[in-house]
């Protein structure tokens, strides 16, 4: 559905990925592994063309997204970014109802379907309880999870996260990534990038492991071995459990 061809991307003179290739399937969840600087979040940006590439393609249902305007490629491809720093004090429900924004015309206000969404994803945020809160009043997990909310809201059929457990204590980790897992199993293809092995191993279809830019290998959890996680992290792996969602890594 979502389709990097020899994808290179970088900041101002700094090369960061170098033609790398990685498909995005409908239904599933993808999740991307790597140390830091390897190129996860470059990839992320670049994907939603946020981040302009340098050479290679982003396809969207085998179309070039450079074609599309920002409005109609937000309305395809929902991006939450590592950082979100807020510097007005809107809502948290606001926040969420932010998510709608590429589908209703200017002045156009927000109809059923559009409060209905947003009052699920608050709902499946867990955010109920500071929904009338600023966002400058709560606390970094609380914001993090505005965020989620929003791009659950906008509903588009391709997600991508970037490291969306980074500030969440373990409950509301696995909330998440429960949601996140269902959005694939509902037909949404979502990419999400973690630090977290064996978050990746519980709840991810596929598992891409980036090097200084390279793709390294792309395999099922099933698939992963100690060998992969080594030559992407530099340090020894021991595993418990066989079954799929139950396997562990743990560095040595």
């Amino acid at each position: 559905m979502l389709e990097a061809r020899k994808l290179s991307a970088g900041y101002a003179e700094r090369p960061v990925i170098r033609e790398l290739s990685l498909e995005l399937r409908r239904g599933e969840l993808l999740a991307l592994l790597g140390p830091n600087g390897s190129g996860k979040s470059t990839l992320l940006s670049a994907l939603c063309g946020v981040l302009p590439r340098r050479s290679g393609e982003v396809l969207l249902e085998g179309s070039p997204i450079g074609g599309m305007d920002r409005r109609s490629l937000s309305r395809k491809i929902s991006y939450v970014p590592q950082q979100s720093a807020f510097v007005q004090g809107f809502t948290v429900e606001e926040i969420v109802l932010m998510g709608r924004s590429c589908w209703l015309g200017t002045f156009e206000r927000p109809g059923e379907r559009d409060l209905a969404l947003v009052e699920s994803a608050i709902a499946t945020m867990d955010l109920r309880e500071v929904r009338s809160k600023s966002v400058l009043e709560i606390s970094g997990g609380e914001a993090q999870r505005a965020c989620l909310a929003r791009a659950l809201a906008q509903d588009a059929p391709v997600a991508l996260f970037d490291e969306p457990t980074s500030s969440l204590d373990p409950r509301h980790a696995l909330l998440v990534m429960q949601r996140l897992s269902s959005m694939a199993r509902q037909g949404r293809a979502v990419a999400v990038a973690l630090h977290d092995v064996n978050l990746a191993l519980r709840y991810a279809g596929r598992m891409a492991f980036l090097k200084e830019g390279c793709l390294l290998g792309v395999r099922t959890p099933l698939e992963v071995d100690g060998p992969i996680l080594e030559s992407v992290f530099d340090v020894g792996w021991n595993f418990a459990g066989t079954s799929p969602g139950s396997r562990l890594a743990f560095p040595v």
